[in-house]
């Protein structure tokens, strides 16, 4: 094999060959080692620029997403949500590929999760929740302390017909929650979050939900 001498020598056609041919010799191991050795600086700034670039597309799309809806379920099952989030878009009429609808399914209603109540009181302080599903228990901590809308002023119809009460929606014996969201408690309730972005899209969405009762 030529030194690093000769090599330094070679003009810029002649020096590539040379490394091509030498790195056909090499196994994967050594090609690496080889690389890393005398490259090092160029592949770290590569590594650096293909980072830059996968940031800047990561900034770029949160920047233009358009959020139609957050909704969070509380103990949310381990179901496919694909058919929940067309028929929401559908609804909302999304015609835009960064138009997108959110659901959180992570959240435990133990009393014993700290991590699970934390995560939600947080969601909700960052406006991030614009429906919130969830079982009594949960929906009592919340009710009267003015961070939930009013749903029977908002969905007089449902209220007349005993499917919403005060700040929340009630579903019993509802197949489409089963099979879509995927929670295995009764009844299980829906609110609207007063500090979230898209309460109209929300009370939309939960008037969908009654309709597929």
């Amino acid at each position: 094999m030529l030194d690093r001498k000769y090599e330094g020598q070679m003009e810029g056609k002649e020096k590539r060959r040379f490394e091509m041919e030498k790195l056909k010799k090499m196994t994967w191991k050594e090609k690496i080692e080889y690389l890393w050795m005398y490259y090092k600086i160029w592949l770290v700034v590569l590594a650096l620029v293909i980072a830059a670039i996968c940031t800047g597309v990561q900034m770029y799309h949160g920047i233009t997403e358009e959020v139609l809806l957050n909704v969070t379920i509380v103990d949310g099952g381990n179901v496919d949500r694909t058919g929940l989030e067309k028929d929401v878009k559908e609804l909302l009429g999304a015609k835009k590929k960064n138009q997108s609808v959110k659901i959180n399914s992570n959240i435990s209603s133990s009393k014993e999760d700290y991590n699970s109540r934390i995560a939600l009181t947080t969601l909700i302080g960052a406006e991030s929740v614009d429906v919130l599903i969830c079982p009594k228990e949960i929906y009592e901590e919340y009710q009267g302390m003015d961070g939930l809308v009013n749903l029977e002023e908002m969905m007089p119809e449902q209220a007349a017909e005993g499917t919403v009460e005060g700040e929340a929606a009630i579903f019993q014996d509802n197949a489409y929650l089963d099979e879509n969201i995927g929670v295995s408690y009764e009844p299980v309730y829906a609110c609207v979050l007063q500090n979230g972005h898209n309460k109209e899209n929300a009370v939309e969405f939960l008037k969908m939900l009654t309709e597929k009762q």
